[in-house]
């Protein structure tokens, strides 16, 4: 009975407080399962607390992490951007380190080529057409084409590589086909009627209009749209003081209404001399320059090879 006593006994812990003064001193109890509740409570506060700054530590250091990553990542992009850069220059030298007899040929080829478009375009109906669709601006691509690859010869021959062509023959045959086209406008001053159907200022109804009227004052000089022979230099009907310029394969250049003519038939004249001076002779209603471009006979846009 004794034994089965002191086994039901409870253990107790006690808490005393004293107050620095000369107050009552106070015994708090405790029960042994409390006490060890509170000091289960208290490391797992410490196990949370060391989680924390652990979790918190992990958390800055993956920021730091993808702070580097993003970094590398900037870097790499520049350095395949540098590589990209590096991989065009070096095509562009491999680029001109082509065979010179290849492009030599090539520009032979382009030559005839050109040659042959040029002949046909003037000989065939079809391609001088009043709307100029395909004569001029085909013709002036292709001598686009041409110049674009003479220009790369020139920067071969003019390199330190050691490669030198005589360029001299092809720059002239160049330059010839280059001066037969009427590139150059032929007198300063402002577009006016163009190339199409247009209201007569003389009959008020519709009439067909073959050419460009720049309006200019009276004496403005006139300049060969292109090099030729003068064909035609003097009045001619409603046209007034008029020059026709021929500039060889079916390709000729009207300017009409001068009031003086400074060219004489039968004369050279090359692009941009000085042909005649603006007017109003003719069939005109004040000072101009009416002027067309005439194609195997017909005459065309003249927009389509003015630059």
């Amino acid at each position: 009975m004794i034994r089965g006593r002191l086994k039901n006994k409870k253990r107790y812990s006690s808490v005393m407080i004293i107050p620095h003064s000369s107050g009552e001193v106070r015994s708090l109890r405790f029960s042994a399962f409390y006490f060890k509740l509170a000091a289960m409570i208290g490391m797992l506060m410490i196990v949370v607390l060391c989680m924390g700054i652990i979790i918190n530590t992990i958390w800055k250091e993956n920021k730091e992490l993808k702070a580097n990553i993003s970094q590398l990542l900037e870097l790499t992009n520049q350095q395949k951007e540098l590589l990209d850069s590096k991989a065009l220059e070096l095509q562009s030298l491999k680029d001109k380190e082509r065979n010179i007899d290849e492009i030599m040929q090539e520009y032979a080829d382009k030559i005839r080529e050109i040659t042959e478009n040029y002949i046909s375009m003037n000989t065939s109906g079809g391609l001088a057409s009043r709307s100029g669709d395909r004569s001029a601006s085909s013709f002036s691509a292709d001598i686009a084409d041409l110049k674009e690859l003479l220009d790369s010869l020139s920067e071969i021959n003019s390199s330190e590589e050691g490669y030198k062509v005589d360029l001299s023959e092809a720059e002239e045959k160049l330059k010839k086909y280059l001066d037969a086209i009427p590139t150059l406008w032929p007198a300063s001053g402002r577009k006016n009627d163009g190339f199409g159907y247009r209201t007569d200022p003389f009959t008020g109804k519709k009439k067909f209009h073959e050419g460009l009227d720049i309006s200019a004052s009276s004496g403005t000089p006139i300049k060969a749209a292109a090099s030729g022979v003068v064909e035609f230099a003097g009045n001619k009907g409603g046209y007034g003081n008029c020059v026709i310029i021929n500039h060889g394969n079916g390709l000729k250049t009207l300017y009409a209404h001068s009031s003086k003519l400074l060219v004489k038939e039968g004369q050279n004249v090359q692009k941009g001399d000085v042909i005649a001076q603006v007017g109003s002779t003719g069939r005109s209603t004040g000072p101009h320059l009416h002027f067309e471009v005439h194609v195997g006979g017909t005459p065309v846009d003249p927009l389509k090879y003015l630059e």
